[in-house]
Parts: structure tokens; C-alpha cells; sequence
């Protein structure tokens, strides 16, 4: 099962895969964090963990807590259509 889960997933994806190493992710990930300091431009990093995660995600909480650390519109807009409509 796992090869043709593997086989759809891009090289430049930040994955968790068999035989690979997440040190190479890391430190791409640490170069954009420091050019976005470097030129004071806004950045924003999404982590998503799918695996069983659908059944207990609490979209409203989610939504609040969203709103309640004042993620931008754009942001927020971006986010909560991914999310919207996901299920098990």
C-alpha cells in the first residue's frame, strides 16, 4: 500500500516517507524563515497532520481559534475552504 501512496507524492513535498530524511525539509524550511526575516515580509507556515485526523478535528473550535489570534482574512479564507468539506 505504501509504494503507490509514495509514487503519487512529488519529490518537493514535505512528506514522511520510508528511506528519507525530513533534515533536508528542515533546513530548505529555516532559509525561508530567515530570507522572510531578512526582508520583513509576512510569512505563513500551514502543518497539516491528515493521518486520522478528519473524525477529530472540531471545525468550530478550529474556526475561533482562528479568529482569535488574528489570522488575517486572506489567511483565514485560504485555510478554512481547504478544510471545508473535508471528512472521513
Amino acid at each position: 500500500m505504501k509504494d503507490p501512496v509514495d509514487a503519487q507524492h512529488l519529490d518537493q513535498q514535505a512528506n514522511v516517507r520510508k528511506n528519507r530524511s525530513c533534515t533536508g525539509l528542515i533546513a530548505t524550511l529555516s532559509i525561508i524563515v530567515e530570507q522572510s526575516t531578512e526582508f520583513i515580509s509576512s510569512l505563513y507556515i500551514n502543518f497539516i497532520d491528515y493521518e486520522k485526523a478528519y473524525d477529530r478535528v472540531d471545525w468550530e473550535t478550529l474556526r475561533r481559534r482562528l479568529r482569535h489570534y488574528g489570522v488575517p482574512e486572506k489567511i483565514f479564507n485560504i485555510t478554512w475552504n481547504y478544510y471545508d468539506g473535508l471528512n472521513c
